[in-house]
């Protein structure tokens, strides 16, 4: 994160003209912009640690050979190609979510035909 501040002190401002409109000041635009990043970092990697750590309890629980991660074909869409099942136990389907900062349209679709897909393949 510290890498990122660096960076946004060089990044094109050019967006602060819309923040100005709407009465929001340079300080404020920064710090949104700020907390902005600083969100997308924690749900990126605090999210992937939590959904390695689930992963960790169905593998401690149920074997490394019984507990995998595995990739099955969208047969329902062209894109993605594949859908990753987060842990299959024998024919049980488990998906690890994390809190997704991303809740839109594309995303929920994306998440349902998943389901749609695993459920179709018999899990």
């Amino acid at each position: 994160m510290d890498k990122r501040k660096n960076e946004m002190k060089l990044d094109n401002k050019e967006h602060y003209l819309v923040y100005r409109v709407l009465g929001i000041s340079a300080e404020e635009g920064d710090a949104i912009d700020l907390y902005q990043n600083e969100g997308r970092f924690l749900y990126k990697y605090a999210g992937s640690f939590m959904e390695d750590a689930a992963h960790l309890c169905f593998v401690d629980k149920y074997g490394v050979n019984n507990a995998k991660k595995v990739k099955i074909p969208n047969t329902i869409g062209k894109r993605p190609k594949q859908y990753e099942i987060d842990c299959l136990v024998n024919s049980d389907a488990h998906e690890i979510k994390w809190r997704d900062a991303t809740t839109d349209g594309d995303h929920v679709l994306k998440e349902n035909t998943r389901i749609k897909v695993i459920k179709n393949a018999g899990y």
